[in-house]
């Protein structure tokens, strides 16, 4: 494998750290699989996150505004994706 360098947010960084760990592999081959897989494994389209998310309030009546919506449904397609790969490496 050919090594690529990067720099990235500090915050982003923890967040791929935290995300590993969970699952148990390096950042590094969390890294690489997020990009290897990008396109496959979870594939989610704009539209599919957008209809998602009016879904949501719409059970949800006047509780959530868009923004409460929007992460509620990010972090459920982000555990999915999670699981996805988790499964693929088993």
């Amino acid at each position: 494998m050919k090594r690529v360098e990067t720099y990235l947010p500090e915050e982003i960084a923890k967040r791929l750290s935290d995300q590993a760990e969970s699952a148990g592999i390096k950042r590094s081959e969390l890294i690489r699989d997020l990009i290897l897989n990008s396109q496959t494994s979870f594939n989610i389209t704009p539209d599919d996150y957008n209809r998602a998310v009016v879904r949501i309030r719409k059970r949800c009546g006047s509780l959530l505004g868009r923004h409460q919506a929007e992460s509620l449904v990010a972090s459920v397609f982000t555990e999915f994706s999670g699981a996805s790969l988790r499964a693929a490496k088993n």
